[in-house]
């Protein structure tokens, strides 16, 4: 076999295993976009579209070539470059660099995905923000009591004035606004022991209807609140998350893919939390707008599909590549190695099937 002839048999060779790992890559990419379809024709298309860009390649630097004759070199070249763009830029590239990304980064994306829900989740099950807004009211409103209560007793005990007279009576109106009607209890003696005995028992009984009007209303409220999540099953899906953490942790290298069911999990905890968001930015946003950042925050990170899912789809991950979101992490290299991937693959089909220069 002479050189001229070893070359083209290598050059056919290498471009066909080049095309298997362009192939490969572009299956791949299709079978996560799109699941149910049957792989073979992926296969069929992608290898029937790579060859066209090929082609396409072929046709470019065909029409370029001074030392043959060549029909038509402008319509090649514009044939080519069309092929080009759609069977290899439009299709081949960004389905490749989609599967050398994804295989890249999905432990880490998973991993952290499952982090962070589950720990939505936990914060869910221990009543969520809603009792963190609400123990915060809570705890406001004891004080202003406190701080009416706390004026009452001094007005008590005033030295220009010792006693329940006008402005005792004034405090108590407005503690009556907060809580309600307070009974009057009478001072047995306007001396210093009987006006302390006054304080406590007028100090018990409002503090009775203190704790009366929590219950009732704000530990109410974070019922109401709280009946939107299901806890036996925010409890179950955070066991689930966990089973697939502990395999994570197993597996060696702590690498692996997410599975149908791991996906199925994700889902159905963002469904949970994105709903969770809705109930306490309806309920509280007028009250506590300023609270309210994490929970819009998360009605933003967990609407739609999880983060992990959302990786499967290469329009999705370029259209987060475009917005910025892949900083730092390698995108560009997985293009660059996409590229040269495909235009090895080119450059061995142009060599396999050169024409003879005359």
């Amino acid at each position: 076999m002479d050189q001229s002839k070893f070359l083209k048999v290598f050059s056919m060779l290498a471009f066909i295993a080049f095309m298997f790992i362009s192939c490969w890559a572009t299956v791949e990419s299709l079978h996560m976009l799109l699941p149910t379809w049957p792989i073979p024709i992926f296969w069929i298309a992608t290898i029937g579209f790579f060859v066209l860009a090929s082609i396409g390649s072929k046709l470019i630097v065909t029409s370029f070539n001074q030392n043959i004759r060549v029909d038509y070199r402008g319509w090649q070249l514009i044939g080519g470059t069309i092929m080009l763009v759609v069977f290899w830029i439009l299709f081949s590239l960004p389905t490749n660099t989609h599967t050398f990304f994804y295989k890249s980064v999905i432990n880490d994306v998973l991993v952290r995905d499952l982090t962070e829900t589950k720990s939505k989740l936990q914060n869910l099950e221990n009543e969520g923000d809603a009792k963190k807004i609400i123990d915060q009211e809570k705890a406001d409103f004891r004080h202003k009591i406190n701080a009416m209560f706390s004026k009452f007793a001094a007005e008590i005990n005033n030295p220009g004035n010792l006693g329940w007279a006008d402005k005792a009576e004034a405090v108590i109106i407005e503690i009556e606004a907060e809580l309600g009607k307070i009974q009057r209890l009478r001072l047995r003696a306007n001396t210093h022991s009987g006006r302390q005995e006054l304080i406590v028992a007028m100090g018990n009984q409002i503090d009775k209807m203190v704790e009366s009007k929590i219950e009732n209303v704000y530990n109410q409220r974070i019922t109401n609140v709280n009946n939107a999540l299901d806890k036996p099953q925010i409890k179950k899906l955070i066991a689930e998350i966990q089973s697939v953490q502990n395999k994570l942790q197993a597996m060696p290298n702590k690498n692996g893919e997410p599975s149908e069911k791991t996906g199925i999990v994700l889902s159905q905890s963002y469904k949970i939390i994105d709903n969770y968001s809705d109930v306490l930015i309806n309920e509280f946003d007028k009250t506590h707008s300023d609270k309210l950042k994490l929970a819009k925050e998360d009605k933003k990170a967990f609407s739609g599909v999880s983060r992990t899912e959302k990786m499967h789809s290469v329009i999705e991950v370029w259209k987060d590549f475009f917005n910025g979101k892949y900083t730092g992490r390698g995108f560009i290299f997985w293009i660059l190695i996409a590229a040269l991937v495909d235009i090895a693959g080119f450059i061995f089909f142009g060599i396999a099937f050169k024409k003879d220069e005359f």
